[in-house]
C-alpha cells in the first residue's frame, strides 16, 4: 500500500489536537472557551484517528496469520513498556501504584489495545459477514450505541474497543464497499455538524462523560449517545475529506505513534510543574503555547534512538 502523504498530514494535525486536548484536561481548566475547544476536539479527533486506522488496515486475504500476530506484537510490546513507564512515574510521585498496575492498559494506551482487538477481529471475521459491509457496519454501530449499557467497565479497554468499532467505516471505504457519494457529501456532513454540535452541548453540557467512549450510561442516555455518534461520524468524514498534504505536519504524522506515546509524559513531567511552580496563565493562548512546547520537546526526542526503540523495540539501536 503506497504511503499517502495527505493521510500522514492529517494524522499530524490530529496529534496536535490530542496534545491540545490533554493539556487542557491536565491543567483542569474549567474556562468556558477552553471547555468549548476541548468539546469540539473530542467530538472527532479520536474517532477520526480510528477511522484512519481502519482505512490503512490490510484486508485479511492480504496477510497471513503469522503476519497478523507479528503486527500484534509490535503494538502489544510498546503497550506493556509504556504501561510500565507510567507505573514507574506514578510510583516516583507517591501515587497509587497498585491501582495503576491493574488498570491495564493505563491512560492513553487504550487506543493501542483497541487497535489489536480491531485487527484481530477483522482478520477472524467470517467471510459471510465480511462480504456484507452494510450488515457488518450496522452491527458495529449497534455495539457502539449499546455497549455503555453493559457495565463492562474499562478493564483491558474492551469497552472502548466495542464503542469505537466504527473502525470498520474506514476499512470498508478503502475497499470501495461504501457509496462515495455519501462519504464525500460534505454539505451533508456540515449540515449534521452545524445542527448537532450546538444541540449536544446545549442539551448535554456534561456530554464528555459519554464522548470519551469509556463510561457507562443508562437507557435514558441513549439519545445523547446517538447524537454524539452521528456528530462524530459527520465531523470525522468532513475533516477527512478536506485533508491536504502539508509538509509541516507530515513528519508528525509519520511519527504519530511516537508523539502519542510520549506527549502525555511530557505534559505531566514538564508542563504541569512549570505552570504550577510559576502560577502561569491557563487561558487558550497559553494552552496553545504549552502545546507547542510539548511538540518541540517530543520532536527533539525523536532524534534520540533509545526513545525510538522503546516505541518499536524490534528495531536495532544504532551503534555510534
Amino acid at each position: 500500500m503506497a504511503r499517502d502523504n495527505s493521510i500522514d498530514s492529517l494524522k499530524g494535525f490530529l496529534i496536535i489536537l490530542v496534545i491540545v486536548g490533554h493539556v487542557i484536561t491536565s491543567l483542569d481548566n474549567v474556562n468556558m472557551i477552553n471547555h468549548a475547544v476541548m468539546g469540539l476536539i473530542y467530538v472527532f479527533h479520536m474517532p477520526l484517528f480510528i477511522l484512519i486506522s481502519g482505512y490503512v488496515t490490510k484486508r485479511p486475504d492480504q496477510q497471513t496469520a503469522r503476519q497478523l500476530w507479528k503486527g500484534v506484537l509490535t503494538i502489544f510490546i510498546p503497550t506493556v513498556i509504556f504501561h510500565a513507564l507510567s507505573t514507574t512515574r506514578i510510583y516516583l510521585s507517591d501515587g497509587d501504584v497498585c491501582a495503576t498496575l491493574i488498570q491495564f492498559p493505563y491512560g492513553i494506551l487504550w487506543y493501542l489495545m483497541c487497535l489489536i482487538y480491531w485487527r484481530v477481529l477483522l482478520y477472524y471475521t467470517p467471510r459471510a459477514l465480511l462480504d456484507r459491509p452494510l450488515l457488518h457496519l450496522a452491527l458495529a454501530l449497534a455495539l457502539s450505541l449499546l455497549v455503555g449499557l453493559t457495565g463492562i467497565g474499562n478493564a483491558l479497554a474492551i469497552h472502548r474497543a466495542l464503542n469505537f468499532y466504527f473502525f470498520l467505516l474506514g476499512y470498508y471505504y478503502r475497499q470501495g464497499a461504501l457509496d462515495q457519494r455519501w462519504w464525500n457529501c460534505n454539505a451533508l456532513h456540515i449540515g449534521v455538524a452545524v445542527v448537532l454540535l450546538p444541540l449536544i452541548f446545549w442539551l448535554y453540557p456534561r456530554c464528555g462523560n459519554i464522548m470519551n467512549g469509556a463510561d457507562n450510561y443508562t437507557l435514558a442516555d441513549l439519545p445523547q449517545k446517538a447524537l454524539i455518534l452521528s456528530c462524530s461520524v459527520a465531523m470525522s468524514l468532513l475533516v477527512f475529506n478536506y485533508r491536504r498534504d502539508c509538509a509541516g505536519l507530515r513528519h508528525i504524522g509519520k511519527e504519530s505513534l511516537f508523539y502519542y506515546l510520549y506527549h502525555f509524559h511530557v505534559i505531566i513531567l514538564v508542563i504541569i510543574p512549570l505552570v504550577e511552580r510559576f502560577d502561569l496563565m491557563r487561558t487558550l493562548p497559553f494552552i496553545l503555547l504549552y502545546s507547542t512546547i510539548v511538540l518541540g520537546i517530543v520532536f527533539l526526542m525523536t532524534k534520540i534512538p533509545f526513545f525510538k526503540w522503546l516505541v518499536r523495540p524490534t528495531l536495532k539501536l544504532k551503534s555510534h
